[in-house]
Parts: structure tokens; sequence; C-alpha cells
């Protein structure tokens, strides 16, 4: 039966028994050029060839999604579909869009498929998929973004496939060597990223056969193997490269609080890793102060091994700085480094004292302050500081003084100018000699008495100095 289909594809299709004659194609894979015939029947738009060599082939097929899978008619008119393909020693996996085939030992000749197969796809024949990926840099550090270049090859070739392409993924993993000798021992698998050919986040061309992705090295410090991963339903393409030496952060902070009112915080970036150019360094971040608000900062490239940076002592408490460093190699290779991120603490610092008080607390004066001290304040050790309110009560010595000197000049005044205290008030000494007179013209019969009154009157006025 087989060889009566083929004698009859031989007498009505001459280019098929063109084809059939030619020598095998090295490669493993040959696709039959469309027939010139547009009324043909579709069973023949899908025709591949497979030569005898081929000990092992992948198909790929895109259809319309949703469509129903393909259908593989063999070169001896048999078939193979996704519900026989198992019995008959082949992987098939459907998917909504696109059937993915691998046939082991595959009959050698016509091949030919049937189903709602995209035109722009065709068919896809994978002989031999290679990973390749380019080697990592020899001097690794924590923190660094590293660009990785992934290529997966069919034949040697890119695949060009654009609908098989937007299916791969790359997966980048670090395994640890588990050394003894070094910090990352026992830190297992770490699932770095994962990226696709397909133009976003850091690949650069969509769909040119080429993974180029980044991603940063944020693990422990130690030695490290770096495995690459490409996998389908059917297959998986691994690359393990050579183990890398994963370094410690190459820059080291020394952070110097402010110590006086109104100082600056000095924070220092100084290079410890002698495989950088200490003239290539330059810093980019962020100070976020103890109050929650943000500045930002730049500190360029300049002499030394060595970049200081000035914060403002906005207020007392935490300061934390986030930082990029941007540098070269001593051999030429350009860096980009996410420092670790860098935090002090800021005590309150008190207002400078006044000169009396620095003198009272026991700290060293100046001769000139010495020499206004109070005797009540001492110096040295052993000093005794003055309680508050023990000073001398200098308002109550000023108004005694004033008080002396205003009766000392009353006291002269009055010996000068020869009066009396009487003298002082006016009225009441009127008074007195009105009523002297009145006693003066009273009879004398009766002015026995009141003369008696009048001598003690005498006597009364007797007590003050005399007019002379």
């Amino acid at each position: 039966m087989a060889k009566l289909i083929l004698l009859m594809l031989l007498i009505f299709f001459p280019a098929l028994a063109q084809q059939t004659e030619q020598q095998p194609d090295p490669t493993g894979l040959s696709l039959l050029p469309p027939l010139n015939d547009k009324n043909q029947i579709p069973l023949l738009d899908n025709r591949f060839r497979i030569d005898y060599e081929v000990a092992e082939i992948t198909l790929v097929f895109f259809r319309k999604r949703g469509s129903a899978s393909v259908i593989l008619v063999k070169p001896d008119g048999s078939k193979i579909n996704v519900i026989n393909a198992s019995r008959q020693g082949v992987d098939w996996y459907d998917d909504q869009s696109y059937d993915l085939i691998k046939i082991k030992n595959p009959t050698p000749g016509p091949w030919q498929a049937l189903g709602q197969i995209l035109p722009e796809s065709r068919i896809m024949v994978l002989t031999d998929i290679e990973l390749q990926v380019d080697p990592l840099p020899a001097h690794l550090m924590v923190g660094e973004t590293i660009k990785v270049t992934a290529r997966l090859t069919n034949g040697g070739e890119p695949i060009a496939a654009k609908d098989f392409r937007d299916l791969l993924r790359l997966d980048v993993l670090f395994i640890s060597s588990n050394n003894a000798d070094f910090e990352n021992f026992g830190a297992g698998v770490v699932e770095v990223t994962s990226f696709a050919d397909d133009g976003r986040n850091f690949d650069e061309r969509p769909r040119d056969g080429i993974f180029t992705g980044e991603f940063r090295l944020q693990m422990v410090p130690g030695q490290w193997q770096p495995k690459y991963i490409v996998k389908t339903p059917l297959y998986t393409r691994e690359l393990v490269q050579e183990p890398v030496i994963l370094h410690k952060s190459p820059i080291e902070f020394i952070a110097k609080p402010a110590t006086a009112e109104g100082g600056m915080h000095l924070l220092t970036f100084k290079l410890a890793d002698p495989e950088i150019n200490p003239k290539s360094l330059a810093f980019q971040g962020k100070i976020r102060f103890p109050n929650n608000e943000i500045q930002s900062f730049t500190l360029g490239e300049a002499a030394g091994d060595e970049r200081v940076l000035k914060i403002v002592n906005f207020a007392p408490g935490y300061y934390k700085v986030e930082s990029t460093l941007f540098a070269q190699t001593n051999a030429g290779r350009d860096l980009v480094i996410n420092l670790p991120e860098a935090t002090f603490f800021a005590e309150a610092i008190a207002k400078e004292p006044e000169p009396a008080s620095a003198e009272a607390s026991g700290q060293q004066a100046t001769p000139t302050a010495a020499a206004e001290t109070t005797p009540e304040v001492s110096q040295g050790e052993g000093a005794v500081e003055p309680k508050e309110g023990s000073g001398p009560p200098w308002t109550l010595i000023i108004v005694l003084n004033l008080l002396l000197l205003g009766g000392g000049g009353l006291a002269v005044w009055m010996v000068m100018t020869d009066r009396t205290l009487k003298d002082l008030w006016p009225g009441k000494k009127d008074q007195m000699d009105l009523s002297a007179l009145q006693q003066s013209e009273m009879p004398a019969a009766k002015t026995s008495k009141p003369a008696q009154k009048n001598s003690k009157s005498d006597d009364i006025l007797e007590l003050s100095l005399p007019d002379d």
C-alpha cells in the first residue's frame, strides 16, 4: 500500500520525484519548494523531507489559537496525532497556538502536516539546539550589575522562527561550590533572574535570536558556579560555566558625626579593592535624614582613593545613605555597583555655655575671663559651683547707700541754713503760732492753768535748736 501511494505521488507530482533524486541535505532538513499548481489540495502545502541520517528531530508547528492539533502524515501514508503519538514512540505537546513534537529515528522521506498552520511560521525543524552564553568577567564584586548575552542556535544558526522565540525564557542560576574556604559555604542555589528575547526590560532587540539581560549580584561573597537553563515542554538546554569568585563590596564607609553646633557630618567613601582605578571613582545616591526627608548627592572623579560627603546636621537621629559606584577596573572594564546602605547615628549637641558657666563647671578659662570672675567662683579640681541666688543683695545695698547719702545731705543742709525739722512743714508751724497768740489775749485770772500748759509747751519748744 505504501509503495502504491509513493508511486502515485511520483506520477502526479514530478517536482516531488526530482526532489527525491537529490542528494541528502547535510543539515538534516530540506524544505520542499512550493508547488506551482495553485489548485493542489491543501494536504501538500506543508511538506518537508527528513533525510536518513537524522537520528532525532523536533518539529514545531504554529497554528491559529484554539484550533485543533496538527496531524502528521508519514512517508508511508500512516498518520500520527496527539492521541496515538505515545503508542508510536513520539513525544507530543500541544498548546492553544502551537504543537511541539519530538521524534526519534524518524522515517526518511517526504512528510506532510495537516492543520490550520499559520503561513508566516510555516514548519520549523529543530535538529541541533545549542545554548551559547558569553563568559562572565574574572573579577566580580557584590552589588555589581552584570550584562549577559546568550544565543540559542539550531544547527549553529540563530533560531529565526518569531513565534518560537517568544516561547523561550533563559533562567540564570548561581550555585554555591560548597567550598569551606569561602563565606558562601552551604548557600545552595540562588535564582538570579530570568529574561526573554522580546526587546523588553534589558533585552536590546526583540526577536534577534539573542538573549540580552542584566542582573545584580546580591549574593553572599564566595565561590559560585553560573548555570543557564532554557526550557521547553519537551526538552531542556543547560549550560554550566566555570566557577567564579564573588568578592566583597569594594567600598568601605567611615562616618564622623558632627561634634559642634553648626558643624557637618562627614561620610568617607574609601576604596578597598586594588583592582579598581581610584581616579575613576564617582558616586551618586540619596541621603535619608532622621525626619525621612531625602536629598540627592553626587561625588565626581578626583585624585586619591577617598571621597568625602558632607551632610547637614539637620537633627539628632539615624542618617541613611544609599549610593551607587561608577568606576573602572585597572584593565578598563566599566563597573556599576550598588553599594550597601551606610547608616550612622548623630547625637544631640548641647549649645555652647556662657563664659561664667564655663568657669563654674570647671572648664579652663581664658586669662581675660579669669580676671573678671568673682571671688565666689573657683577654678580647677575641687571647685564648688555656687548655688543659684547665693550672690550679694545688690539691690538692698544700693537702696541703703541712697538713703544714707540723702540723710547726710539733709543734715548738712539744715546746719548750714539754721533750719529745724519743723521748718520742713510750714503749715503745722503756723497753726502753733495762732494758738499761742490766742492764749496771750486771755484774762490774767484764768491764765494760771494755761500758763502751766504754756510752760509745758515752752518746754517742748526748747527741745529744738534756738533761732540764734
